[in-house]
């Protein structure tokens, strides 16, 4: 990247004039300082990375399923993010566009052939139920387990209904976000969801 700026600079709003869609983009920080780290501006990059690369951790990791690898990973996409900052288009959520390359960065490494085994649980703490009212001991062992078959089912479905479950469950993600990350339709995103739940409704079946 160009060393032509080391502060960043505010992006300006658009006038009242500007299209709707321009003006949604530039009101979303991650937007600004991606357009500023296109510019060269390495304080605007630093603090995408900063603001970002926890949430791409956790999802990468709930998708390879190894802690090992997930700091080279992130390390990766935002390597490829900020190399390509220059082809970003606003018209795109930054997130979005950083799902798409953790999601093909880590299908990448899925594909080689020693890192084909199904995802485990999650660490824990990251299926934890809505209802947490300081259970017994016995109760908590029963939460544990119930959380780390759920997890191990969600490990063991093809990778693309765990990717799309993985941004609709975890991510929040809608379908329109989920078929651009993953370059299709919304239909075949409700299709992924849709075996993913079944898959799961089978296997869980007495656990849930």
């Amino acid at each position: 990247m160009s060393r032509a700026s080391t502060r960043a600079k505010p992006v300006q709003q658009p006038s009242t004039a500007a299209a709707p869609l321009a003006a949604r983009a530039l009101a979303d920080l991650d937007t600004q300082l991606m357009l500023q780290a296109a510019a060269g501006d390495r304080d605007a990059a630093n603090n995408l990375v900063r603001r970002n690369a926890d949430r791409i951790a956790r999802y990468i990791r709930r998708i390879v399923g190894r802690q090992r690898p997930v700091e080279d990973l992130t390390q990766d996409v935002f390597l490829r993010a900020l190399s390509h900052a220059a082809s970003y288009e606003p018209s795109a959520k930054v997130s979005t566009w950083l799902y798409r390359i953790a999601t093909n960065v880590s299908l990448n490494y899925l594909k080689q052939s020693t890192n084909r085994r199904p995802a485990p649980a999650p660490p824990d703490g990251e299926l934890e139920p809505a209802d947490q009212n300081q259970p017994t001991p016995d109760r908590q062992m029963n939460l544990d387990e119930v959380k780390r078959q759920v997890a191990a089912a969600i490990g063991a479905l093809p990778v693309n209904q765990r990717v799309a479950l993985t941004l609709f469950q975890y991510e929040s993600l809608s379908y329109e976000q989920i078929a651009a990350v993953l370059e299709t339709t919304v239909e075949a995103v409700r299709s992924l969801l849709m075996r993913a739940r079944t898959t799961l409704r089978r296997e869980l079946r007495g656990v849930v």
